[in-house]
């Protein structure tokens, strides 16, 4: 009885909000005082999937904006709605880094893929939110492909291309750079070591078997382990069998808040024939699952079990996803 009336009224205040968000911009910096204490893996906050593809510029034959755009909202636009984890998928495109979507589709022995924002405009786009406001920003990087190889066999990047992108990372403002760079567990760190002072933004780098930080693990670069966040999509592209897939993996996974870090990758994979533009784009598949997440997951949420990053695609600007990262702040985690 009192998970349904924590459902209606969860849903209620949700969609009752369309327009005036409920939380700050600075929705970090606002609750410090409740959240400040705590070690990340006791916080819950919004993340987006493929967080740099809010447009596409430029790919290959087979791809468009239906089968790889996954945002609406730049990086910066994102950081404004209070996003804060964001997968961002590195790509060398006419020799400059960008953000991308690629896949390796074996039936036509080729990678497909479009590009999104330049890696320079997710650096400026970090640094003008961070400028005006003290929050913590959590920035994955994975999927690393050189694309101007042939596309019958994109190479995963060199680690001269790593460093490269390194390089023109470190020009993010107010990189982290913890006390015990190579060994620290970030999941461990309370929000106000991040940003009592200060906003801080982390670099995680990902996979750890091979990637030499080098020099760089000094100067707010950390390996995935050190941010280790379970994240097992569901694959799939219907909304119940997502649900069930990760709402059975957080109660597997978070059976007290000290287990594992927890990415709820709430977000649905189009079907070969979805990809060939036969059904629902990213998006529109995202338009379905986003708002299942407010009814579906609250009666599945504990003092013991609850997510570290509600992971989406489409992360839109209405402040639904904060606040019900705030409610699960407020409520549960602790």
């Amino acid at each position: 009885m009192l998970a349904s009336l924590f459902l209606l009224a969860l849903s209620s205040v949700v969609s009752a909000i369309p327009v005036k968000r409920a939380q700050p911009t600075d929705w970090m910096q606002a609750n410090i005082g409740t959240l400040g204490s705590r070690p990340l893996r006791h916080i819950c906050i919004p993340g987006s999937h493929d967080a740099g593809m809010s447009q596409i510029n430029g790919g290959t034959a087979f791809s468009d904006a239906a089968n790889t755009q996954t945002q609406t909202l730049s990086i910066g636009g994102q950081l404004t709605a209070g996003s804060r984890y964001f997968d961002i998928r590195p790509v060398i495109t006419d020799g400059t880094y960008s953000t991308g979507h690629y896949s390796d589709i074996t039936e036509i022995d080729s990678w497909q893929g479009s590009n999104g924002q330049s890696i320079a405009d997710v650096i400026s786009d970090i640094n003008s939110f961070t400028s005006a406001n003290n929050e913590l920003v959590i920035i994955n990087l994975s999927h690393a492909y050189d694309t101007d190889a042939g596309n019958s066999d994109y190479p995963i990047f060199t680690q001269d291309q790593w460093d490269a992108l390194f390089d023109q990372l470190t020009g993010i403002n107010h990189l982290y750079v913890d006390p015990n760079p190579t060994t620290v567990d970030l999941s461990t760190v309370t929000l106000s070591t991040f940003i009592a002072s200060s906003p801080a933004v982390v670099v995680i780098v990902q996979p750890d078997d091979t990637i030499d930080l080098g020099d760089y693990a000094s100067q707010g670069f950390y390996q995935y382990s050190q941010l280790n966040a379970y994240n097992e999509y569901a694959d799939t592209s219907t909304l119940s069998t997502m649900e069930s897939d990760q709402l059975t993996k957080m109660a597997a996974q978070r059976g007290t808040p000290d287990q594992s870090y927890f990415l709820l990758s709430w977000t649905l994979t189009q079907s070969t024939l979805e990809v060939l533009g036969f059904g629902d784009s990213i998006l529109e598949l995202a338009n379905t699952a986003d708002p299942a997440l407010y009814t579906a997951l609250p009666p599945k949420l504990s003092t013991s079990t609850y997510p570290n990053i509600l992971f989406i695609d489409n992360f839109q600007n209405d402040g639904k996803m904060v606040d019900l990262a705030m409610t699960i702040n407020t409520n549960y985690a602790s």
